[in-house]
C-alpha cells in the first residue's frame, strides 16, 4: 500500500503497478504525467509518493528548483486535495489545462509555463511529411538515404544498453561547451538513460536504433503517455550524419509508433536551438503546462 499522507515513499519498481492503476481512469496529456518518466527521471526530480483523499499525489523535489506537486491523479475531494500540497510545498508546476478546469482558478495565482510546454504531433503527419512545409525534412532524409545506402533500422532492446551510452557520451562531448548543456544536464541524462535500460521491460519502453556500415549510430525510445499518444524520451545520434535526427524520427513513426495517433516530444526548457526544432515540426497543438500557489 502507498503511504496516506503526510507520509511519504520513494519510487520503487514494487509500486509500479498501484502507479498504473491510480491512472487507469487519469489520460495523462503532460509528459511528466508518463510512467516511465517518473522512473528514469527519479535520480533528478527524486519523486515521493503519497495518497491524500485517495488521490496519488507526487511531490518532485528536482535539483534545480524548489519542490512541487504534480497534479494528483484522482478527482476526489480535489480543492482540498490542492490546498494540503499547497501547504506542503507551496506550489504545483507542470500542470495540465485540463486540470485547472476542475478548480477555481480565480482563487489561485496561476503561471504558465511555457518553457515546460510539450509540442504534440499528429504520427501520421510525421510519418507522411507531405506538404511544403515539410520540404526541409524530406530534403534531410533524401541526402541521409543517398550517401548512406547501407543504413538498417531495428527494435531497440535493453542488450543494446552500453552502445546508447557510448553513443551518449559521443553526443554530450559535442555539446559540453555549450551553456545549455552543463554538467548537471550531463549526469542526470545520463543516469536517466541508464534507469530507462534498468527498467526496460517493465516500463514498456519501445524505440529503434539505427545502424550504419555496421555501427551503432543513433536510437529513439518512448513510452505509452495514454491510449492514443507516445511520449519520445530520448533521440540520440551524431550530427556528423546529416539527416540521421530526422530519419531516425520518421522511420519510427512509420513502424514502432505506428499504433499512437499522436507524438509528444516533451519541452523544450527554453533552448533556443530545440524550440526552433521542435517548431520545424509544425506541432499539431502544444500543450501548455502551468504553475499553481495561493495568493
Amino acid at each position: 500500500m502507498l503511504p496516506e499522507y503526510p507520509n511519504f515513499k520513494t519510487l520503487e519498481l514494487s509500486d509500479l503497478g498501484k502507479i498504473i492503476s491510480h491512472f487507469k481512469n487519469h489520460k495523462a496529456t503532460v509528459c511528466e504525467l508518463a510512467v516511465a518518466n517518473l522512473f528514469i527521471w527519479q535520480e533528478f526530480d527524486h519523486p515521493r509518493l503519497t495518497i491524500i483523499n485517495d488521490n496519488l499525489c507526487i511531490l518532485i523535489t528536482p535539483l534545480n528548483e524548489p519542490p512541487f506537486f504534480l497534479e494528483p491523479i484522482g478527482k476526489n475531494k480535489l480543492i482540498e486535495t490542492v490546498a494540503i500540497c499547497l501547504k506542503d510545498s507551496g506550489r504545483l508546476a507542470r500542470l495540465s489545462e485540463e486540470f485547472l478546469f476542475h478548480l477555481p482558478i480565480e482563487n489561485y495565482h496561476v503561471v504558465c509555463s511555457r518553457d515546460q510546454s510539450d509540442y504534440v504531433y499528429e504520427r501520421r503527419a510525421l510519418a507522411e511529411l507531405k506538404g511544403k512545409k515539410y520540404d526541409g525534412k524530406r530534403n534531410h532524409i533524401n541526402s541521409f538515404e543517398r550517401r548512406h545506402q547501407d543504413y538498417i533500422f531495428g527494435p531497440l532492446k535493453p542488450e543494446q544498453k552500453e552502445s546508447c551510452l557510448n553513443l551518449f557520451e559521443n553526443w554530450f562531448a559535442m555539446r559540453k561547451e555549450s551553456r545549455h548543456f552543463p554538467r548537471l544536464a550531463y549526469t542526470s541524462q545520463k543516469a536517466a538513460v541508464e534507469k530507462a535500460f534498468e527498467y526496460f521491460n517493465a516500463l514498456k519502453l519501445i524505440g529503434e536504433a539505427i545502424i550504419i556500415n555496421g555501427q551503432f549510430e543513433g536510437f529513439i525510445l518512448g513510452s505509452p503517455l495514454n491510449e492514443e499518444t507516445i511520449t519520445v524520451h530520448f533521440l540520440y545520434a551524431l550530427p556528423n550524419h546529416r539527416g540521421i535526427f530526422q530519419v531516425l524520427l520518421w522511420h519510427a513513426c512509420n513502424n514502432t509508433f505506428r499504433g499512437y495517433k499522436s507524438i509528444n516530444l516533451e519541452q523544450d526548457l527554453g533552448i533556443p536551438g530545440l524550440r526552433k526544432a521542435k517548431l520545424s515540426y509544425q506541432p499539431q497543438h502544444i500543450e501548455k503546462k502551468f504553475e499553481l500557489k495561493n495568493k
